[in-house]
This record gives structure tokens, C-alpha cells and sequence, in this order.
């Protein structure tokens, strides 16, 4: 079934972390939506791969998301390969959707910054026809590029605000993450009390620039295509 978004994440939790709020339009909407994880997470300093595999589960539930998988590349040592770009590929022909979100190109996180590349180098040679891989060839319309640790100056940026309530649902869905004070493991950025706080900020920051409660921040290397000149300034939704 071709899928209308495509997400790629690094670790389970990353595409809800920082694209949740799409993907819940995409289900706000009746459109259909898939996730791409190149690993299992399990270099995380808190839970387990099984763990993080129940709760991307849970996570699916709320989005409504309609396929998700694993290319099960190790964690924390992610490369810039022909293996990985291929793969990226066949899960783009697999899929064939119209949008494709994947990691901002430069951030904190090596793994991030990675796959972000793998992606962005997989799109184009995904319509080749002499590239062979187990499904046709496809070529998606649009790729755009979303944040996690490292902030960019947004190409536009997505009201969230109808779905912020979802969102977060989805986000603590993963809960061996977050803050726990009776948890013996130790902690993390992830696991301060007020990470998701902080996380909320963000986003309101973001949706301020909009006029809106929160949005989410995108980047394009290329134009993006507006049908309606008065949705921009939100006279029409």
C-alpha cells in the first residue's frame, strides 16, 4: 500500500520526538503515514531493544501509523555506505510515498546526522530504473529535513497545535526514557524531570513565529509549493 509520508528516524522515539506532530496530522487528516528505523536503540543508556520495540509499538497505536520497521543497523556506529543508501532506497519503493522526512543533515547526534545524509543521497537514484532492489522504482515529490538536538533557521514550519495533545501521548509512550525516580539506571538528558518541559518550548518557540500555540520546525533545500497564498498567513486551514 503506498504510503502518503515517510519518516526516518535513527532510533525508535526520534521521529515522535521531533516529527510527531506530523505524523499525527497525517492521521488527523486520513492519510497514511510509515516509519523507517535504521536501528533498535540498543546503545541507549536506558532500557532495552525489547523495550524500545514494545513501546514504538504503543507509539504506533496512537499515531495510527500504518507500517513501521526496523533496517536493524548497529546503534551509535551508523556509516555512510552503499548497504545503507540501498536500503534506504528499497524502503522508498516499498513505500512510495509523496513526502519523505528524515534527520536535519548536520546535528549533535552522529547517527542522526547520518541517516539524514542517507536518506537525502537515496531519493534521486530511488527512480533509477537500473538500480535494481525488490520493488520498482520510485521517486518521491518532496523530502524535508526535521530537528533534533541542532537548531536550523526553519523553512517553514508546521502548525501542530490540533494535534499537540496526540503528539505527546505518542512521545511518552516510551517511557524506560524519561524521567523515573525510582529508576536504579543511570541518567540522561532524555531522563531530567523537566526534559519534556523543555521539549514543549521548543516547539512553542516555533509556533509563536507561525502565530500559533506550537509547531514543529522544517528545513527544504528546495522551493516548497504553496496552491493557496492565503493559507500561508493562515486565512485558510
Amino acid at each position: 500500500m503506498d504510503m502518503d509520508v515517510l519518516v526516518f528516524a535513527a532510533h525508535p522515539d526520534d521521529a515522535e520526538l521531533a516529527a510527531g506532530g506530523l505524523l499525527a496530522r497525517c492521521a488527523e487528516a486520513g492519510l497514511r503515514a510509515a516509519i523507517v528505523d535504521f536501528t533498535r536503540g540498543e546503545a541507549g543508556t536506558r532500557g532495552t531493544p525489547e523495550i524500545r520495540a514494545a513501546e514504538a509499538a504503543a507509539a504506533d497505536r496512537v499515531l495510527s501509523i500504518a507500517c513501521r520497521e526496523n533496517l536493524g543497523f548497529p546503534d551509535s556506529r551508523l556509516t555512510e555506505t552503499i548497504e545503507a543508501r540501498l536500503l534506504a532506497i528499497e524502503a522508498l519503493r516499498k513505500h512510495r510515498p509523496a513526502l519523505v522526512a528524515a534527520p536535519y543533515v548536520d546535528d549533535l547526534h552522529p547517527d542522526h546526522a547520518v541517516v539524514g545524509r542517507i536518506v537525502s543521497a537515496a531519493i534521486y537514484p530511488s527512480g533509477f530504473h537500473r538500480i535494481v532492489t525488490g520493488s520498482p522504482p520510485h521517486r518521491p515529490r518532496a523530502l524535508v529535513h526535521y530537528m533534533n538536538h541542532t537548531a536550523f533557521p526553519p523553512t517553514f514550519v508546521l502548525d501542530v497545535t490540533s494535534v499537540w495533545a496526540k503528539r505527546m501521548e505518542a512521545v511518552r509512550c516510551y517511557r524506560s526514557q524519561f524521567h523515573d525516580p525510582d529508576s536504579k539506571e543511570p541518567a540522561t538528558n532524555i531522563s531530567a524531570p523537566d526534559f519534556l518541559e523543555k521539549l514543549a518550548a521548543r516547539f512553542r518557540h516555533y509556533g509563536s513565529l507561525i502565530g500559533a500555540d506550537y509547531g514543529e520546525p522544517y528545513f527544504s533545500r528546495g522551493p516548497v509549493p504553496v496552491l493557496d497564498p492565503l493559507a500561508i498567513c493562515g486565512r485558510r486551514s
